[in-house]
């Protein structure tokens, strides 16, 4: 029989803009995904901007258009044997579906 993994759900919420949600976000899954090993999956629900999905997308199209970033990259893959953290955009109501449906 397989063991289950244990799950932890994180939710970084505030009703107020501008205070470090998205940014506090992708510090806290990047340090439990690449330094501790964790797999760990953003579910981003700030509909409809979906900031984090945004800003990945946008450091995505700068990384892949230059070079030295390019290499980098698939340097520090390389390295740490692991790719990118699942990121999942949904809305707050389907968003414990669209967790467990990837």
């Amino acid at each position: 029989m397989m063991k289950k993994e244990k799950e932890l759900l994180v939710a970084v919420a505030s009703q107020k803009g501008g205070v470090g949600k998205s940014v506090f976000t992708v510090l806290l899954a990047s340090v439990l995904h690449y330094r501790k090993g964790l797999r760990v999956a953003v579910v981003d629900c700030d509909s409809p901007q979906h900031s984090i999905a945004l800003m990945r997308e946008r450091d995505m199209e700068n990384v892949m258009k230059n070079d030295v970033f390019r290499m980098r990259l698939f340097q520090q893959q390389e390295r740490l044997g692991n790719h990118d953290y699942t990121f999942i955009r949904s809305d707050l109501e389907k968003a414990g579906d669209d967790l467990h449906s990837n």
